[in-house]
């Protein structure tokens, strides 16, 4: 199939704006088949206990206990019907926002296809004719949603939900924000920063068939975790009967940990004449805390497609990678050594090195580039040898083309928007570069 290019690139881009809805709807419906199948066997079984019931009859038979099961058949029956319409409305729902998000993508790749023109400030009259406002808004409109959803969901990642909430209400962008994920995943993440795996292993079962599929063992670290707080808690007899119930079915990955787990029992309670041995430490340091809440963000992305790192920064590390050269990120020496403190050095305006960006373009690689080109600062226009740099007698260069709108808007003068100096054209000089 021959797509164009810019479809197959929002494909690649927002692939989990379609997997997470679509994961949402499979839980949903695999839930509602678990429910109705556990139900009806249940219904099942006791419709053949009344009719075995009542062949008896005569070997006595309670009518009162018959008509007591009929009543519960007909409250389970109609729990589950209950149910099944929760079900049913929760799935409708997914699959609408996935349909939303579907039409949202074809909006993206219309708009990328068709160039629809601009007004500049200098075009004629017949290119403003030309540009429909209608349809320029209607561009404007769509990708600006794409950057509130992007924002929206790297907010919640980092936990700011209400900010978020409150930027998907004012966007109306409601379809292509994955709220309840993160609802949910908020919970899980402030009983672990609590020290409370209770959250986390609630989640655990409402997921069960899903980490089993995945071969995630998230279960089996919040179980030990669980062991070694009743030991920290120096409740040894309620340990070990945790471990009976909950550890004699951790997976074979897990058999290490297990065995170092139930070794500390014996260094219980802990005192300085009784310290616990260095194989055992990692066990009990409130690092395995974090450990824990770093698992489980892998295990929550792993099951709902969500990238690792969120849509806004992988687009921003796209764009950096483009732009990073080896210059990037140099630090300042001076005679008295740069300090950690030190801001890195930049040729001015450099994205790539400005405050806060660094962080992401750090681990990138460098962008290959077998030519160099110079860029004007007033026009962002390549300076070559149809716009030939000019320098201005303070210093500051940029190209001829720039210069001469600059002098259009100035009544036949220069204005440097840099220093706020003018100057007559005369003054500026043709730079060559060798």
């Amino acid at each position: 199939i021959n797509r164009p290019k810019t479809m197959a690139n929002s494909a690649v881009l927002e692939h989990s704006l379609l997997r997470t809805p679509y994961e949402s709807v499979h839980m949903v419906t695999r839930n509602t088949q678990k429910l109705v199948a556990k139900e009806i066997t249940d219904v099942v079984a006791e419709v053949k206990r009344l009719s075995k019931a009542a062949k008896e009859r005569t070997k006595g038979a309670n009518l009162i206990n018959a008509t007591k099961s009929i009543t519960s058949i007909v409250r389970k029956l109609k729990g589950l019907k209950r149910k099944m319409e929760e079900g049913k409305k929760t799935a409708k729902k997914y699959v609408t926002r996935c349909q939303a998000r579907l039409d949202h993508l074809e909006q993206i790749s219309k708009f990328a296809r068709v160039e629809i023109p601009s007004c500049s400030r200098g075009s004629a009259g017949r290119a403003k004719d030309s540009a429909d406002p209608l349809a320029l808004a209607a561009k404007d409109d769509v990708f600006l949603q794409s950057v509130d959803a992007m924002l929206a969901g790297h907010l919640m990642r980092l936990g700011c939900l209400e900010s978020a909430a409150a930027l998907t209400k004012e966007a109306d962008i409601s379809s292509l924000v994955d709220t309840e994920v993160f609802q949910s995943a908020q919970r899980v993440i402030e009983g672990l920063r609590n020290r409370d795996c209770k959250p986390a292993l609630a989640w655990c079962g409402a997921n069960r068939s899903r980490l089993r599929r995945s071969r995630c063992a998230l279960e089996a670290d919040l179980r030990v975790q669980q062991f070694v707080e009743l030991l920290k808690a120096e409740k040894i007899e309620s340990a070990l009967s945790y471990a009976r119930e909950h550890l004699s079915m951790s997976p074979e990955s897990h058999l290490q940990t297990l065995l170092h787990a139930m070794g500390a029992i014996a260094f219980v309670p802990l005192t300085a004449s009784n310290p616990l041995p260095k194989r055992y430490q990692y066990l009990f340091g409130e690092e395995k805390w974090t450990e824990l809440e770093k698992i489980f963000r892998t295990v929550l992305f792993k099951l709902n497609g969500l990238p690792k790192r969120s849509t806004l920064a992988i687009r921003l590390q796209a764009g950096l990678e483009a732009l990073k050269t080896p210059h990037c990120g140099e630090r300042k020496q001076e005679e008295g050594g740069a300090s950690k403190e030190e801001c890195v050095r930049v040729a001015s305006e450099c994205p790539v090195c400005a405050s806060g960006m660094y962080k992401l373009a750090g681990s990138l690689s460098i962008s290959h580039r077998t030519q160099s080109c110079i860029v004007c600062r007033m026009c962002g226009k390549v300076m070559d040898e149809n716009n030939r740099p000019m320098a201005l007698p303070n210093g500051n260069v940029y190209s001829r083309k720039a210069l001469e709108e600059n002098m259009k808007r100035n009544d036949g003068q220069i204005f440097d928007p840099r220093t706020g100096e003018t100057f007559e054209i005369s003054k500026a000089r043709s730079v060559y570069i060798l």
